[in-house]
C-alpha cells in the first residue's frame, strides 16, 4: 500500500491508532521516538507488541518501561528454517492484534512466508539513501553528486570504506528483493573524512527519526483517504 502523496497530511491526530508491531534487534533509538511519537499525538499508532531476535537487545527495556508487550524470538536455523520461523513471526504479530509491521533496527531477512502474511505495511528503516527507482543500483543526491547504492545489513559502514560524501536513510516497504521496495521517504547526511563508523551513527540516528516520521505520516495520510 506504499504509494507517494505530495500534500501534507492533515489533522493526523483525529486517525484512529493504527495497530503496530516494531521490529528491533538492538538498542531501540528509532523505537523510543516512535513512542514518543505516539505519546505526543504526531503518530497515530498503537504499538502492540515489540519482537526482538536479540534477547539482549536493549529495545526490550524501552519496551518494557513504556508498558508495551515485548517478545524474544530467535531464529536458530538448527531448530527451524527461514519458512518456519517467519510464520513464528506472522502468528505473533496477528494474536496481537497489529496491521501494521516496522522494522526498526531489525537484523534478519524476512521470507516470503511473513511478506505474504497479509498486513497492510511491512515497512523497514534502511541505512541508506536508497534510489526511488528499485531496480537502480547508483543514487543521485540532491547536488547531483552519485554514489553507488548501498543496501545489506552493513550499509553505513560500507558508505565508510567507499570514502564516498554521502549517505543517508530510507523508510521502505519490505519486498522479496532485499532493500529494493519503494521508498516512503528518505533524508540524506554528509560524511566527513575520517568519522568512524560510531560518529557517523549517532548523527545518522536523528535522519533516522526523520525519515520514520515523515514516511509514516505519508502512508497514514494516504490510508487514510483509501
Amino acid at each position: 500500500m506504499a504509494a507517494k502523496v505530495s500534500a501534507a497530511p492533515q489533522r493526523l491526530e483525529q486517525l484512529p491508532p493504527v495497530p503496530t508491531a516494531v521490529f528491533v534487534s538492538g538498542s531501540g533509538t528509532n523505537l523510543q521516538a516512535v513512542i514518543d511519537a505516539t505519546r505526543a499525538g504526531s503518530l497515530p499508532l498503537e504499538i502492540k507488541i515489540v519482537v526482538s531476535n536479540k534477547p539482549s537487545a536493549f529495545a526490550l527495556e524501552r519496551a518494557h518501561d513504556a508498558g508495551i508487550p515485548a517478545v524474544v524470538m530467535e531464529f536458530d536455523k538448527r531448530a527451524h528454517d527461514r519458512a518456519s520461523y517467519a510464520k513464528r513471526l506472522a502468528d505473533a504479530v496477528r494474536e496481537s492484534g497489529a496491521r501494521l509491521v516496522l522494522l526498526l533496527g531489525w537484523m534478519h531477512v524476512l521470507a516470503p512466508e511473513f511478506l505474504d502474511a497479509g498486513f497492510e505495511g511491512v515497512f523497514n528503516l534502511h541505512p541508506a539513501y536508497l534510489p526511488e527507482d528499485p531496480n537502480a543500483d547508483v543514487v543521485a543526491f540532491p547536488d547531483g553528486t552519485q554514489t553507488p547504492v548501498f543496501r545489506g545489513t552493513h550499509a553505513l559502514r560500507d558508505a565508510l570504506a567507499a570514502k564516498v560524501p554521502y549517505t543517508g536513510a530510507s523508510l521502505i516497504e519490505i519486498t522479496q528483493a532485499v532493500d529494493r521496495g519503494p521508498v516512503l521517504a528518505r533524508k540524506h547526511m554528509q560524511l566527513f573524512a575520517h568519522e568512524n563508523e560510531s560518529a557517523a551513527l549517532e548523527r545518522l540516528h536523528a535522519i533516522e527519526r526523520e525519515v520514520v516520521r515523515e514516511g509514516l505520516q505519508r502512508w497514514l495520510a494516504l490510508r487514510s483517504r483509501a
